[in-house]
């Protein structure tokens, strides 16, 4: 079931969907369905070029990185600080930091800097392996000593595959605990949901936030399409994605 929702989540981001449509359409071209081909290829072609547009990226991303404020650091204790994982390359190879993605950058970096606001609080680590030779907790244990953050305070939960089940793991350990919930922005609001479906009611702490937008005035030429627009467009479209594949399935 996980490999079959990793497999159709992917065909259905915006990149195979489009080529997929645009071929369909190349393909109503070669069997004489011409106004129905162009149809499809002009439609692929235009979707994929405004999704690579900064206006579009940004308008989709931002209703999902707008539902939960930042974090502001407070007197109140926090308990536990939760961590969720992201993909990472464990090549032994290159700098610890670099073994991680974006994300998991952002994330742990976000993670050890409430820890040293909040000293008394356990750090939670999560993240499987995902066909790496370490996983991702595993990582991000290594990131969290080196900016110093002692041993004995973290907790690493290396099993769960995705969000839903890190949610499984994590609701009973902070039962009754006040906790942050660290991920990405946009990701934000599916984890929410799942953490409260699993019980657990942890404060969002949210980072990593792509749809940012300059107070200067911009040159023409940022409105030109770009493939980290189309990629800024794809996290965004995951998203929605989960969102929808949790409401159905809840119903």
């Amino acid at each position: 079931m996980f490999l079959a929702k990793k497999w159709l989540g992917s065909l259905l981001l915006p990149l195979p969907l489009l080529l997929i449509l645009g071929f369909f359409g190349v393909f109503l071209l070669l069997f004489r369905q011409k106004r129905s081909g162009i149809c499809l290829l002009v439609l692929s072609m235009a979707t994929l070029l405004l999704l690579s547009t900064r206006p579009v990226a940004n308008a989709l991303m931002a209703p999902l990185e707008s539902r939960y404020p930042p974090h502001e650091i407070t007197a109140e204790p926090v308990q536990d600080i939760l961590v969720l994982g992201a993909a990472q390359v464990a090549d032994p190879r290159l700098p610890l930091l670099s073994q991680l993605g974006q994300a998991g950058i952002y994330r742990i970096t976000e993670g050890v800097r409430l820890a040293h606001a909040y000293p008394q609080a356990r750090l939670v680590l999560s993240g499987y392996a995902g066909g790496e030779g370490r996983t991702s907790a595993e990582l991000y244990g290594e990131v969290a000593v080196a900016l110093g953050i002692a041993p004995q305070r973290l907790l690493l939960l290396p099993e769960p595959k995705d969000t839903a089940e890190e949610a499984d793991a994590m609701a009973p350990l902070i039962a009754g605990r006040r906790a942050l919930l660290v991920t990405s922005a946009s990701h934000m609001p599916r984890a929410m949901a799942l953490f409260a479906a699993a019980g657990a009611h942890p404060l969002a702490a949210p980072v990593d936030h792509q749809a940012k937008e300059s107070s200067a005035a911009l040159p023409l030429y940022t409105y030109l399409p770009q493939a980290r627009y189309l990629w800024r467009s794809e996290l965004a479209w995951h998203e929605y994605l989960g969102l929808l594949w949790r409401r159905w399935g809840a119903g």
